[in-house]
C-alpha cells in the first residue's frame, strides 16, 4: 500500500479543503493510500465529529465517503470531478472513540463521463459500519486543468 501525495497542498491557492486539507485545522485531515485496486483511507476520528456521545455523525460520515469517491477519480483516473449523488447506507454505529476508521473506494463502473464508485466504511474492530455509492461528473483533462486547477494524475505519485 503506498501513500498518495495531497498535491492539492502546493498547487492551490488558499487551499482550505475541509475534508483534505492537512491544515485545516477543524477539518477532517484525510490522507489516502493506493492498494493497487482500491482508494483507501486510514482517518483518526476527533470526537468533536460525533453526533451522538461516542458515533460519528451520519454528514461527516458521508463527507468521508463523498472525499474518498474523489479522490478515487483524481488518482486513478487522472481527472477532477463533482459529485452528481451519493447513496448512503449506515449499517450500524460507526465509533469515533473505538480507533481508526478504514474507508475503501474501489471503481464499479465508468460510462462516458460518469464514475460509479463503491465505498465502504469499517471501525477500529475491521466491522462494515456504513456503505456508499457515489456519481461523479468526470470533467475532461482539459476542463480539469482549466476550470479546477487539476495539478494532473502525476503530482500525487
Amino acid at each position: 500500500m503506498k501513500e498518495i501525495k495531497n498535491a492539492f497542498v502546493n498547487s492551490l491557492k488558499n487551499y482550505n479543503c475541509f475534508a483534505c486539507s492537512p491544515d485545516n485545522k477543524f477539518g477532517l485531515q484525510m490522507k489516502f493510500f493506493d492498494d493497487g485496486e482500491n482508494i483507501i483511507s486510514i482517518w483518526t476520528p476527533k470526537l468533536h465529529f460525533d453526533g451522538w456521545d461516542g458515533v460519528i455523525h451520519g454528514g461527516i460520515q458521508a463527507t468521508l465517503i463523498d472525499e474518498i469517491g474523489e479522490w478515487y477519480v483524481f488518482t486513478k483516473i487522472g481527472r477532477s470531478a463533482v459529485t452528481l449523488n451519493l447513496d448512503i447506507r449506515y449499517k450500524k454505529p460507526l465509533n469515533s472513540g473505538k480507533g481508526n476508521i478504514t474507508l475503501k473506494a474501489k471503481l464499479s463502473g465508468l460510462n462516458k463521463n460518469v464514475a460509479t464508485i463503491n465505498i465502504s466504511v469499517y471501525n477500529g474492530n475491521n466491522e462494515l459500519c456504513t456503505t456508499g455509492t457515489g456519481k461523479f461528473h468526470v470533467f475532461s483533462e482539459e476542463e480539469s486543468k482549466e476550470k479546477f486547477n487539476f495539478p494532473g494524475i502525476e503530482k500525487f505519485r
